[in-house]
C-alpha cells in the first residue's frame, strides 16, 4: 500500500472527512497534529471499527447513516486486518497473535506431527465412546469431569487407566446409559441426604443377601462377571469344543455343558437375589422416593437394572467405573492411543528440552521492552516450552527489585495496576503492542498502524523509547505508520526523529461542518522564516509579539512599550509608523539578522486592520500561523476599541500598565448598562486571543490550536459591535 484514501461520514461526531495518507516516499510515516476537540480520537475510533469489520456510528444522532471507506491507491478496499489502531491506552488489551511468535519451526512441526497422530487416535476413540455412552456431544468434557482433570490433561488421565482396562474391571457397566444415571438433575437427586440413606439401606441388604449366594461373592465374582464369562466362553467356542464348567456352591458342584445352561443358572441366581423380599422392600422405598416426572426415566431404568442401585451409594466413583467400562468395550482403540502416547514421551521430552534452550522471538520482545522502557519492574516469560510447543500465549511474570537489598519479588498483573503510575501502565500496554507488531512481522501481514496519542503521560525517557521503537518499525516495508497526537511538542519531536517532511506532516483543522487534514507548512522555527521575510505584511505583524518578548527579556523598555502599543490600544498606538517599527526592530535584533523592510509613514495599526480584512477572505482551513496571530491581534485591538468607547473613562484606561484587555473587560462587566451581547463577545475574545505568545518550546501551540473558522467568526462578530 503506497497510499490509503479514507472517507468518513457521520462517524463519532465527524460530519465529513476525506484524506489521502501517502507512504510512497520511502515509506515515510504520516504525523498528524490535532488540537483537542478536532475529532482526532473520533478518527482513530472509526478506523478501529473498520479494522474489526464494523461500521462507525454517530453516538448522538444515531439515525444518521454512517460510512467509513478505506481504499488503497488502486481504489481497492483495504482489508480490515491490515489496519491496526493503537489506542492511547487499553489496559485490558492483549495481542491474540503472541502465540505465533514460536521458536524453531522444525521443532514445532515435529511436535505438532506427534500430537496430530495422537489427536487423531483420541478423536477416533471418543467417537466410539460417544456412541457407547449415548452422549451426542460433550463426551470429552464428561470424561474430564468424572476424573477431575482439565481438557489438556485428558490423554494423561486415559493413560493412567490402562491397568483397570486391561484387567477388565467394571466391564459389566459398559451398557449403562450415561445421561440417564449422570444427568445434572439426577446427580442432584442422588446426592440428597435422604436418598443416600435409602440407597445405603438397599446396599446393606443387597450385600447381606450376596453373602448367602450359591455362586456369587461380593467384590470377587458377581452376576455381571459371570455373564461376561459366559459370553467369552461362547465367543471362543468353549462348549462347542466339548468342554464344560463347574459351578460350586461350597458343598457341591454342578457341571454345566452348554452356554444356555450357564446363562440360565446365572439368571436364576440373579433373580433369586433381586427378588428377595427384604431387598424388594428396600427397592420399593427407593422407587417411591423418585416422584418427579423429570426423574421418571431413572426410575424405569432402575426397575430394569436394580443391580446398579448399590453403585449409586458413591456416584463419583460410579462415574469413573462406567467410563472404564466404556474403554474396555473399545479396548482396541484405547490401547492403540495409549501405546502411541507412551512411545512418543521420550521424544516429546527431548523436544521440550530443546525448545527451552532456544531464544524465542517473543523473548526478544521482552528483552527489548526491559532494555528500552524505564519501569519499576522486569518482565519475564514463565511457561516457555508450553508457549512454544502448544501454541499457548506466553505467560508473563513481573518482578519488582527491592532498591535496598536487590531482592526480586514476583507480583501479579492486578497488583501492578494498583501501584503503577499512568505512564508506567501505558508502558506495560506498549509491551502488548510490540508483541502484536512483531507477530504481524512474522506473519508477513502488511499493516497500517494508527497510533493515537501513544506517548501521552509518558516521562521523557519512555517518550523517546517509543519514538525509538517507531523509528525501528518504519523501516519495515510491511508497515506504514500514522501517528496522531494532540501534543505539539511530541508532534515536533516525531517530525524530527522520524525524518518526516512535506505532505506527511499534517494539521487537523475543523470548520463548522467538517474537519480537514491540511499540510503543515510551518517551518521548524517560524520566527526564523518571518524575520527573513518582513516585507510581507502578515509576517511583519506576526513578528511583533515575538520581538516584544525579546525586548522584555533583554530589558529594552522603550522597544517593549512601543510594541505593546501595537498589541493594545494606547494613546500612542495610532501614531506608530512602519519607519518607527523598523527602528524598534533594529534596537532589539542585531543588524543584518533580519530583513530590513522599507520605511514608510503608514500607521502599523492600519496595516494590521487591512491585513485582517484580507485574511477574512481566506478559506479557514488555509489560515497559516502568521494569519492566526495577525487575526488574533486584530480581534483584540477591535475589542479594546469597543470597551474603551463603552467605558468612556480615559483616566482609568491610561492608568493601565499591564493585562489591559482583562482589566477593560472586568471594568465593563461591572457597569450597570453593560450590553449582554457585547459582554458575551468580550468573554470569547478573552478566551480565544492569548495575552502573550511566549518564547519556549510551546510558543505557538495555543494559537495554532485555534480554529481558523472560529477566529474569522469572532473577528466578524467583534467588527459588528464596533460598527454599531
Amino acid at each position: 500500500m503506497d497510499k490509503i484514501n479514507i472517507s468518513l461520514t457521520y462517524c463519532y461526531g465527524i460530519t465529513a472527512l476525506q484524506h489521502t495518507f501517502d507512504f510512497s516516499n520511502k515509506n515515510m510515516p504520516v504525523v498528524l497534529y490535532a488540537p483537542n476537540g478536532t475529532m482526532k480520537t473520533s478518527l482513530a475510533k472509526s478506523l478501529r471499527d473498520y479494522s474489526r469489520g464494523g461500521v462507525p456510528k454517530d453516538l448522538i444522532f444515531d439515525e444518521r447513516e454512517s460510512a467509513c471507506n478505506v481504499e488503497d491507491q488502486n481504489s481497492a478496499p483495504v482489508p480490515p486486518e491490515s489496519i491496526f489502531v493503537v489506542e492511547s491506552i487499553n489496559e485490558k488489551y492483549s495481542s491474540e497473535r503472541i502465540s505465533s511468535l514460536l521458536a524453531s519451526d522444525d521443532l514445532k512441526s515435529e511436535y505438532d506431527s506427534i500430537f496430530n497422530t495422537i489427536s487423531k487416535k483420541l478423536d477416533d476413540l471418543f467417537k466410539k465412546l460417544k456412541k457407547q455412552s449415548g452422549l451426542t456431544k460433550d463426551a470429552e468434557a464428561s470424561f474430564c469431569d468424572a476424573f477431575k482433570v482439565s481438557s489438556t490433561a485428558i490423554i494423561d488421565a486415559l493413560a493412567r487407566l490402562d491397568r483397570e482396562v486391561n484387567s477388565g474391571q467394571y466391564a459389566e457397566f459398559a451398557n449403562v446409559k450415561y445421561k440417564v444415571i449422570f444427568g445434572p438433575k439426577v446427580i442432584d437427586f442422588l446426592k440428597d441426604g435422604d436418598i443416600q440413606v435409602l440407597i445405603g439401606e438397599y446396599t446393606a441388604t443387597y450385600d447381606k443377601i450376596l453373602e448367602n449366594s450359591k455362586y456369587f461373592k461380593k467384590g470377587t465374582f458377581n452376576h455381571s462377571n459371570a455373564e461376561i464369562i459366559a459370553k467369552n466362553l461362547k465367543a471362543n467356542g468353549w462348549f462347542d469344543g466339548g468342554h464344560s464348567v463347574n459351578l460350586s456352591d461350597g458343598d457341591r458342584r454342578m457341571e454345566i455343558q452348554s452356554e444356555a445352561d450357564l446363562t440360565a443358572a446365572i439368571q436364576l441366581e440373579k433373580n433369586q437375589i433381586l427378588s428377595d423380599p427384604a431387598l424388594q422392600e428396600k427397592f420399593n422405598k427407593v422407587e417411591k422416593a423418585i416422584t418427579s416426572a423429570e426423574l421418571r426415566e431413572l426410575r424405569d431404568y432402575l426397575v430394569d437394572n436394580p443391580e446398579l442401585i448399590p453403585e449409586l451409594n458413591n456416584i463419583d466413583q460410579f462415574k469413573q467405573r462406567v467410563w472404564i467400562a466404556y474403554l474396555i468395550a473399545n479396548q482396541t482403540d484405547y490401547l492403540s492411543l495409549v501405546s502411541e502416547f507412551d512411545s512418543s514421551q521420550v521424544r516429546l521430552r527431548e523436544i521440550i528440552s530443546e525448545a527451552e534452550a532456544q531464544q524465542t522471538r517473543w523473548e526478544n520482545v521482552v528483552d527489548l521492552f526491559n532494555r528500552r522502557f524505564h519501569v519499576p519492574f522486569e518482565v519475564k516469560v514463565v511457561n516457555k516450552s508450553d508457549a512454544i510447543l502448544n501454541s499457548r500465549s506466553p505467560q508473563l511474570a513481573f518482578y519488582f527489585k527491592d532498591r535496598f537489598n536487590g531482592v526480586e519479588r514476583q507480583t501479579s498483573k492486578d497488583a501492578l495496576d494498583q501501584v503503577l503510575s499512568n505512564g508506567e501502565k501505558r508502558a506495560l500496554y506498549i509491551l502488548n503492542i510490540i508483541f502484536e507488531v512483531e507477530a504481524r512481522r512474522e506473519g508477513n501481514i502488511e499493516t497500517v498502524f494508527v497510533f493515537d496519542d501513544i506517548a501521552d503521560s509518558f516521562d521523557y525517557k519512555n517518550k523517546y523509547a517509543i519514538i525509538e521503537y517507531l523509528s525501528d518499525i518504519k523501516n519495515d516495508p510491511l508497515f506504514h505508520l500514522i501517528v496522531l497526537t494532540h501534543n505539539f511538542d511530541f508532534y515536533r519531536t516525531i517530525k524530527g526523529r522520524l525524518g518526516i517532511y512535506g505532505a506527511n506532516k499534517v494539521l487537523c483543522s475543523r470548520s463548522e461542518n467538517s474537519i480537514a487534514l491540511v499540510e503543515d507548512n510551518l517551518s521548524e522555527n517560524p520566527f526564523a522564516d518571518w524575520k527573513d521575510n518582513l516585507g510581507e505584511a502578515v509576517k511583519l505583524i506576526a513578528s511583533i509579539p515575538f520581538v516584544r518578548n525579546l525586548a522584555e527579556y533583554t530589558g529594552n523598555t522603550a522597544a517593549f512599550n512601543t510594541l505593546t502599543a501595537l498589541l493594545h490600544i494606547k494613546a500612542a498606538s495610532e501614531a506608530i509608523t512602519v519607519s518607527e517599527l523598523r527602528n524598534v526592530f533594529g534596537s532589539v535584533l542585531n543588524a543584518g539578522s533580519f530583513y530590513e523592510f522599507d520605511r514608510s509613514d503608514v500607521s502599523v495599526i492600519s496595516i494590521i486592520e487591512s491585513e485582517c480584512e484580507a485574511i477574512m477572505n481566506i478559506y479557514p482551513d488555509e489560515l497559516t500561523l502568521e494569519c492566526k496571530i495577525a487575526l488574533s491581534m486584530g480581534i483584540r485591538l477591535k475589542a479594546e476599541r469597543i470597551l474603551i468607547q463603552e467605558i468612556a473613562d480615559p483616566v482609568f484606561v491610561n492608568a493601565i500598565q499591564k493585562n489591559q484587555t482583562s482589566k477593560l473587560i472586568r471594568r465593563y462587566s461591572n457597569a450597570l448598562d453593560a450590553d449582554p451581547a457585547i459582554m458575551k463577545t468580550m468573554q470569547r475574545v478573552q478566551l480565544m486571543t492569548p495575552e502573550n505568545i511566549h518564547l519556549n518550546s510551546f510558543m505557538y501551540e495555543p494559537i495554532l490550536d485555534l480554529s481558523g473558522f472560529h477566529l474569522q467568526s469572532l473577528f466578524a462578530e467583534t467588527s459588528g459591535h464596533l460598527a454599531q
